[in-house]
């Protein structure tokens, strides 16, 4: 899957899971493909997290996030709307 996360775009997102407890939405997912360096700039605790995919607009604060040579991967928390 092909989108773009706080304006930049990505490509090759996988294992896109969604988890909702008591109110609140936690969207992971994978971007692989080795280092991304303007995606790296918008990675930071708290901070806005927004993922357009064509099928989803996921949008919240980044509460987890992690790096290595093959990609990231990064948790969004949202409230869920009723």
């Amino acid at each position: 899957m092909n989108g773009t996360f706080n304006g930049i775009p990505v490509r090759n997102i996988t294992s896109l899971r969604r988890i909702v407890l008591e109110g609140l939405t936690r969207d992971t997912f994978r971007v692989v493909g080795g280092p991304l360096p303007p995606l790296e700039l918008q990675l930071r605790l708290n901070g806005p997290g927004w993922l357009i995919l064509s099928s989803r607009e996921i949008e919240g604060r980044i509460i987890e996030y992690a790096a290595d040579m093959t990609g990231y991967e990064i948790t969004i928390e949202s409230t869920e709307s009723g």
